[in-house]
């Protein structure tokens, strides 16, 4: 009777790993994730830094939604130099408010990127203080966000996706709320509180 136990235990591996992979396929959320995201953000979600699509898995569901909607109302990628922006205009027009949430919920059970430092910047003396001195009061004092705010967890985002946001912020090519103290930074203060906040612990998801 032994002989028969190996292919018993195999068949019921395979089982298990089958039954994986059909509740991954009914997920709807992983369905609008692999036709709309997928090909820029991997399936990982971690993202591809030569398409400068960024790291998204972890993002809370909240934020997901909210930046799909602005994407979706041209309040997002409105400018004809964010050519990211538009690109991401083009895969969130097609959703409707029922794919928004599911995506929303699979990115944010993705596990978050734990290689945030992939760009050479430096802290300077006072980079904390530059941090809760502009940032904090929406960002938390950790960077953890701020749902009530709208304003995201920094943590879980990589340091050329922050830097470039910056940027963007800097020269219009985003919005940035009632916030207009963006054009004061230094090219320096902005790497310093950049490399400060990707040096403080990843957020958990």
């Amino acid at each position: 009777m032994r002989p028969r136990a190996l292919p018993t235990i195999v068949f019921l591996c395979g089982s298990v790993i089958l039954a994986d992979e059909l509740s991954i396929k009914e997920d709807p959320g992983f369905e609008v994730f692999r036709d709309q995201c997928m090909a820029c953000h991997l399936e990982t979600g971690l993202g591809i830094e030569a398409m400068n699509a960024p790291s998204i898995a972890g993002l809370p569901r909240w934020y997901v939604t909210d930046q799909l909607r602005k994407f979706r109302s041209d309040q997002r990628g409105f400018h004809n130099a964010d050519v990211a922006g538009k690109l991401m205009q083009a895969n969130a027009i097609v959703l409707d408010e029922r794919t928004i949430a599911f995506v929303g919920r699979h990115i944010e059970n993705l596990p978050s990127s734990a290689e945030r430092k992939t760009v050479a910047t430096q802290e300077i003396v006072g980079s904390e203080n530059l941090y809760k001195n502009h940032c904090s009061s929406c960002h938390n004092q950790e960077a953890a966000g701020n749902r009530s705010l709208r304003a995201p967890p920094l943590t879980s985002q990589q340091d050329w996706y922050l830097l470039k946001q910056i940027e963007n912020f800097q020269t219009g090519k985003r919005g940035h709320g009632e916030y207009v103290g963006m054009d004061e930074f230094s090219s320096e203060e902005v790497q310093s509180i950049v490399s400060w906040i990707v040096d403080l612990p990843g957020a958990k998801n």
